[in-house]
C-alpha cells in the first residue's frame, strides 16, 4: 500500500533493544542527573548526592511562593525599550533587555500560539485612543497588522485552522468603543486598525473599559469554549485605577488572562515631572503613569541642593494597577520605552537585576490597609508620602553685615520668615515617621525598609535645616560678638554639626545621617541609595563664620 512502511523483525528487535537500553540509563543516572535551568545562576553549585534512606515518609508540600518571589517571577517576563536615557551605575549603556513596541506585539505572537495549541482562541486589543498615546499607538498599529498579515500569509502558530483565533477591537479614552466584534478574518482586523479615532479629552477609562470588555466577551468565550486573552495598550495608568481589585475578582471569574503594553512608571509619583502631552479641564492631572506601588511610599520632597528634585527615576515597572492586574491574572505588563516621547526620556534608570530584588507588593487594597495596621513605621510612611511636595530651604540669606542693631533684626526677621513658613509643612512629613521609628526594625519587606529609612533620613535632615537655620538666626539676634574686632559681617554656612542650636537639634541631625547612610549600605546601586547620597552631599546643620 502506497505511504505504508514495512519493517523486518530484526529491526524491531533493534528497537525494542535501543528503547530497553535507554530506560536502563535513565533509571541507573537517578539523583546525579542534573537539568540546567536558563533561568538559574551561571557556573551553579552541584546539589550534594543525599545518602540512601532507609524509611519511606510521605514527601513534605511544597511551600506557596512568597508574593515578593512571584512579583520577582512576574518581572523577569517583562522587557524594556531603553532609549536614550542615562542609566545610573552603568556608565550610561543599556542595561537588561532591550524590546520596542513591535518586539512587545512579537512576544504575544508565542502567547497566542500556546494558547490556541491548548485551545482556540479569542484575543481582545483594548487600545487607548487619547492624544498622549499616539505614538505608542502608532508602533502598535504597525506591529499588529505585520502580526495579522503573517497570520494570513503563513498560517496560524503550529498549523492551525484560522478559525482557531477570533479577534475582536476596542478602543478606548473618555468612552468605550467597539471597533470590530470577534471574527476569524484577519483581513478585517488589519483594516480595522486604522480606524482608532484620536479622543482630545484626555479621559482615560481604562479598568471601567476593562470590565466592559469582560462582561461583553466573557459569555462568548464561554459559549465558543475559547480562551480569552485581553491586552491593554496605554501609555497612562488610567483614571479609575481604583477599581482594579473588582476587576480582578470579574477577570479571575471570567478565566482570562490580561496583558499589558504600555510605559514604566515614574518612581513614586503619580505624574513625571516632564511637561504633560494632554491637558484637562476637570482639574484632574493631565497625565497619571505612576507610581509603581499602590500608594506612593515616597514623600514629595525636594532636595536642598537645588535642582536634583525635578529629575525623574524610572522605576524599572510598570503602573501599579495594570501591571497588578496582569500579574494577578497570570498575564504580564510588557514595558516599553518610546523613542522620542517625553517620558521616560533621560530619567535615571538602575540596573534590573537590582530591582528585581525590590518588587512592588502586589496586594489587594484590604491587604494594603492591613500591612499599614500592623506596623506604625509603614503607616507612617503612607502618611507622609500621601502629603502634598514640600519645598526645600533653597538658596536661603546666610550673609549679614552688622551695620547697626535695627537694619541686622529686620534682615534676620525676613529670613526667620521663611523658615516659619516651612516649619510646619517639613513637622508634617517628620513629626508621623520619627514616631513611627519603633516599628522599623519589624518591616521585613526590603523596599518598604529602604522606602522608609529614606524618608525618615530626608524629613529629619529637612527639620534639621530648617529649624538649625531658624535657631541660629534667633542666636544671632539675640547678639553675638565678633571674636576679631575688624570683622562686621557673619557668614550662615552649611556644616556637619548643629551644636549650637542645642542638642535637640543635633539629634535629628545625627538621626538624618544615620538613616541616610543605612539606606546607602543596606540598599546600594538601588534609587534609594541614589537619593540618599544626594541628600547627604549638603552637609546637615549650620555653623557662624565671621568676615
Amino acid at each position: 500500500m502506497p505511504g505504508l512502511k514495512i519493517t523486518s523483525p530484526n529491526s524491531s528487535r533493534g528497537m525494542i533493544s535501543a528503547i530497553v537500553i535507554g530506560l536502563a540509563m535513565l533509571v541507573g543516572c537517578g539523583d546525579n542527573v542534573q537539568f540546567r535551568n536558563p533561568m538559574a545562576e551561571e557556573n551553579p553549585k552541584p546539589k550534594p548526592v543525599a545518602a540512601p534512606k532507609t524509611t519511606t515518609t510521605k514527601p513534605a508540600a511544597k511551600p506557596k511562593p512568597s508574593p515578593e518571589k512571584q512579583a520577582r517571577e512576574t518581572m523577569i517576563r517583562t522587557t524594556s525599550l531603553r532609549g536614550g536615557g542615562a542609566s545610573r551605575f552603568t556608565g550610561g549603556k543599556s542595561v537588561g533587555v532591550n524590546a520596542s513596541v513591535e518586539d512587545n506585539v512579537d512576544r504575544l505572537r508565542t502567547e497566542i500560539a500556546s494558547s490556541i495549541d491548548f485551545a482556540p482562541t479569542m484575543i481582545v486589543w483594548v487600545v487607548d485612543s487619547t492624544l498622549s498615546a499616539n505614538e505608542l499607538r502608532g508602533y502598535w498599529a504597525n506591529a499588529t497588522k505585520q502580526l495579522y498579515t503573517d497570520f494570513q500569509k503563513k498560517g496560524l502558530p503550529g498549523g492551525k485552522p484560522a478559525d482557531n483565533l477570533s479577534t475582536a477591537l476596542v478602543s478606548f479614552g473618555e468612552k468605550t468603543n467597539v471597533l470590530l466584534d470577534p471574527t476569524t478574518d484577519f483581513s478585517q482586523v488589519i483594516e480595522k486598525i486604522d480606524t482608532i479615532a484620536t479622543d482630545n479629552s484626555g479621559k482615560e477609562a481604562t479598568f471601567e473599559t476593562i470590565g466592559k470588555v469582560l462582561d461583553q466577551f466573557g459569555p462568548i468565550k464561554k459559549d465558543q469554549r475559547r480562551e480569552l486573552l485581553v491586552v491593554v495598550v496605554t501609555d497612562e495608568t488610567g483614571d479609575d485605577a481604583n477599581q482594579v481589585d473588582a476587576v480582578i475578582e470579574k477577570a479571575n471569574a471570567t478565566g482570562v488572562r490580561i496583558y499589558g503594553i504600555g510605559v514604566p512608571a515614574p518612581m513614586g509619583k503619580a505624574m513625571a515631572e516632564v511637561a504633560p502631552q494632554e491637558s484637562r479641564t476637570d482639574g484632574m492631572a493631565p497625565m497619571r503613569q505612576g507610581p509603581e506601588t499602590r500608594y506612593s511610599q515616597i514623600p514629595d520632597m525636594k532636595f536642598a541642593s537645588g535642582g536634583f528634585g525635578s529629575d525623574d527615576i524610572d522605576s524599572g515597572y510598570g503602573p501599579f494597577g495594570l501591571s497588578y492586574l496582569a500579574y494577578k491574572t497570570r498575564g504580564a505588563f510588557l514595558i516599553s520605552r518610546l523613542r522620542s516621547a517625553a517620558w521616560p526620556g533621560t530619567a535615571v534608570r538602575f540596573d534590573e537585576e537590582v530591582m528585581r530584588r525590590y518588587p512592588p507588593q502586589y496586594l489587594s487594597e484590604s491587604q494594603y490597609q492591613a500591612k499599614l495596621s500592623e506596623n506604625k513605621a509603614l503607616a507612617s510612611l503612607h502618611q507622609a508620602s500621601q502629603l502634598p511636595q514640600i519645598e526645600a530651604l533653597v538658596y536661603p540669606a546666610t550673609q549679614f553685615t552688622v551695620e547697626d542693631e535695627a537694619r541686622l533684626k529686620n534682615a534676620l526677621d525676613g529670613a526667620q520668615r521663611i523658615a516659619a513658613r516651612l516649619e510646619p509643612l517639613v513637622n508634617g512629613v517628620y513629626d508621623p515617621l520619627n514616631e513611627g521609628e519603633k516599628d522599623r526594625d519589624k518591616i521585613v519587606d526590603k523596599r518598604w525598609q529602604a522606602s522608609y529609612d529614606l524618608a525618615l533620613g530626608r524629613a529629619a535632615a529637612a527639620k534639621a535645616r530648617v529649624d538649625g537655620y531658624n535657631q541660629m538666626l534667633a542666636i544671632l539676634k539675640g547678639g553675638r560678638k565678633f571674636e576679631d574686632p575688624s570683622h562686621n559681617t557673619w557668614n550662615l554656612e552649611p556644616a556637619d554639626t548643629l551644636e549650637e542650636a542645642g542638642s535637640r537639634l543635633e539629634k535629628v541631625r545625627v538621626q538624618a545621617k544615620e538613616a541616610l547612610q543605612r539606606v546607602v549600605k543596606e540598599h546600594p546601586d538601588t534609587p534609594w541609595a541614589y537619593m540618599a547620597e544626594k541628600e547627604l552631599e549638603m552637609p546637615i546643620g549650620w555653623k557662624w563664620v565671621e568676615y
